[in-house]
């Protein structure tokens, strides 16, 4: 009797567990992002430009990216994230691809030409980003908060951070914000423009508060209202966009 207790309070539990909603808004007030958890997912939609929207799955490490105007989608897979990350297989990729129809005889010589002026414009990689605490304390809408610095290189952003579970968000949600993070910092560091925000080095928090690449915004709400399954799947009469690599 009292295995079936424990395994009907375990089941009550898990039903129990809510679906989490984050709205950030800007310095005017006005809603500026939305990020939404379920299943191992988030789906974040910028307010401010309703015509994308991104899906990540971290069940499989999947990026879906969707523009609304033309009803088109992206994926970025496994596969995909691997030739984003080593920059110059891609290149050489698609300088073939371009090449394929120019005579073996030419294809060396505008190989060379084109691979040098491709160069040239590629940005340098990033410094490897580096959290600390200031020591200092605030609160924004209510939500408590330790003031972060994130130094790249000569380039410096600021947060204020929580704890997840202050916010009420489970362990599993902040996996999946853990894993997100991880995955765009890695390429951003590839590309030169590392606007990720991991703070999981300085343990297990999110941002309440945030400065970076001439952005603002603030955590005002957290919901945990049941999210419908459908707001992470690709809706009908989208059709899929072919990626350069």
């Amino acid at each position: 009797m009292k295995n079936l207790s424990m395994v009907l309070l375990s089941c009550l539990t898990t039903l129990a567990v809510a679906d989490t909603t984050l709205t950030f808004t800007n310095n005017a007030g006005k809603v500026a992002m939305q990020m939404q958890f379920a299943n191992n997912m988030m789906r974040a939609t910028s307010v401010d430009d309703n015509s994308t929207y991104m899906v990540y799955d971290a069940n499989n490490t999947t990026f879906t990216m969707f523009t609304t105007d033309d009803k088109q989608y992206f994926v970025l897979g496994k596969e995909q994230l691997d030739a984003l990350g080593d920059i110059g297989a891609m290149m050489d990729k698609m300088l073939e691809e371009q090449l394929a129809d120019i005579p073996e005889s030419q294809r060396a010589m505008m190989r060379n030409m084109m691979a040098g002026a491709i160069k040239a414009q590629m940005p340098k990689q990033a410094a490897k980003a580096e959290y600390s605490f200031t020591g200092k304390s605030t609160s924004y809408n209510g939500f408590d908060c330790q003031i972060v610095i994130k130094q790249v290189g000569e380039k410096q952003s600021k947060f204020c951070v929580t704890k997840y579970s202050d916010i009420g968000m489970q362990a599993s949600e902040y996996a999946v914000i853990t894993s997100f993070q991880k995955t765009i910092e890695k390429l951003a560091q590839q590309y030169g423009a590392d606007n990720s925000m991991d703070f999981s080095s300085l343990g297990d928090y999110v941002p309440v508060w945030y400065n970076q690449a001439g952005e603002a915004g603030s955590l005002s709400k957290v919901s945990h209202g049941s999210l419908n399954p459908d707001i992470f799947t690709i809706p009908e009469g989208y059709s899929e966009m072919k990626m350069p690599f």
